[in-house]
């Protein structure tokens, strides 16, 4: 409803006062700068409709492609900054749209793209869009686990490289955790593989499960009838003994992405402190 309403406003204000499109056109600026996104969208795609010399492309895509980023519509932002790359030859403004666009793919996690991009890219003279560049090089290679080229590039972008080096030492130890270890470490011994990964907690409440059903089995076996033991305490205990080393393989998953993203944060922060980046 809003939004009928709002094309009704500029149809009637451009109707009323016989404005054209630069009048349309720092309206919908006006808009952008309010940061009444959606409504600039609106107003920037009108220019673009009767725009029929293809005047305004140059600065209207790039806008319309910000407004869009900044309504977390990712995918249709990099659709737009694609548009505003072919609109220009300054290249300049070209790296800067494309690097746009990678971290629009980078968001979607859409890795790939985000690395033809990055691949087509030039060396640019730009400091800080040079600094944006392998700012974002080095997030894709440690989304792709490709660890020692995100160190890499972490360490042009990061004055102090001596903390790069011992986050990312921290990342080699838990590369060696490995999920199916935990998985047989539990089945041994219930609980064992939850506290290889350190998690204590789930380690001791598998044991103390499994370990008193089976102690609560044997002791029935004594009193009573072994069989009738058996067929009581059996499916309980094969139920948390089975339960209990296949959830020991997803925390160990669930503990390494943990860890990763933890490290990840601290790299961030220590780009935000020291690093020169192009906004």
């Amino acid at each position: 409803m809003k939004r009928v309403l709002f094309l009704i406003l500029i149809t009637n204000a451009f109707g009323s006062f016989g404005q054209g499109l630069e009048s349309t056109f720092r309206f919908a600026n006006t808009l952008y700068e309010q940061k009444s996104y959606q409504n600039a969208v609106e107003a920037y795609k009108r220019v673009l409709f009767f725009d029929t010399l293809s005047v305004y492309g140059p600065e209207v895509y790039p806008k319309i492609a910000d407004c869009l980023f900044s309504l977390k519509k990712y995918q249709e932002s990099a659709s737009y900054f694609d548009l505003a790359y072919f609109s220009t030859q300054d290249s300049v403004l070209k790296d800067a749209y494309i690097l746009k666009k990678i971290s629009c793919f980078l968001i979607l996690q859409q890795y790939d793209y985000a690395e033809v991009e990055l691949l087509g890219m030039d060396e640019t003279t730009d400091p800080k869009q040079q600094a944006d560049k392998d700012f974002n090089e080095a997030i894709l290679r440690f989304a792709k686990q490709e660890y020692d080229l995100s160190e890499q590039m972490f360490k042009k972008i990061v004055a102090d490289t001596s903390l790069v080096n011992e986050l990312f030492e921290k990342n080699k130890k838990i590369s060696k955790i490995s999920p199916k270890k935990a998985k047989v470490l539990s089945m041994i011994m219930p609980g064992l593989g939850q506290l290889y990964v350190g998690d204590v907690k789930n380690g001791l409440n598998s044991f103390l499960l499994s370990t008193g059903l089976l102690a609560l089995g044997l002791r029935s076996a004594f009193i009573n009838n072994p069989l009738d033991a058996a067929i009581a305490t059996l499916p309980w205990f094969q139920r948390y003994y089975q339960g209990g080393y296949k959830k020991a393989e997803l925390i160990a998953v669930a503990k390494i992405q943990e860890k990763r993203y933890k490290i990840y944060n601290q790299l961030l922060d220590e780009v935000d402190k020291n690093a020169t980046l192009s906004k």
